[in-house]
């Protein structure tokens, strides 16, 4: 598959986890690898009378794009397991947008260190380090 192919695959076969986040994948490259994908943040994600997105949901929006990039450099032949995920909450995440974007950091055999950041009107809000097992699927 080409970058293309990868691309329109992430947006028409979709997981409820991501729906669930307002999810889309907005652009992927294969060489260097690469993946920007946007989030939506609602009132139901927030804390402190809707002021906050509580910060299990943003590190959902961190560790999507990580697994993504892994998902199609790969052609989906791998689930990509999270054995670790660090996160640093830099600013308060508010409700709207966001844009998270993933690179690889070492790729190995079955494991692979990746890194993420998400922004918010352009302000970098958080960002990860995770580690990540990479089981073929059968």
């Amino acid at each position: 598959m080409d970058d293309y192919q990868i691309l329109e695959s992430f947006n028409s076969r979709t997981a409820p986890c991501t729906d669930t986040l307002g999810a889309r994948v907005l652009s992927f490259c294969s060489e260097p690898p690469s993946i920007e994908m946007e989030f939506q943040a609602i009132y139901d994600f927030t804390h402190s009378d809707g002021q906050v997105v509580q910060g299990g949901f943003v590190t959902g929006m961190l560790d999507a794009p990580m697994a993504h990039l892994l998902m199609g450099l790969f052609d989906f032949k791998i689930i990509p397991m999270t054995l670790d995920i660090n996160v640093s909450f830099l600013a308060p995440t508010r409700q709207g947008k966001l844009v998270a974007s993933a690179e690889v950091l070492q790729l190995g055999k079955s494991t692979a260190f990746m890194t993420s950041k998400l922004k918010q009107e352009g302000i970098l809000v958080a960002s990860s380090t995770s580690t990540v097992r990479l089981v073929p699927t059968k």
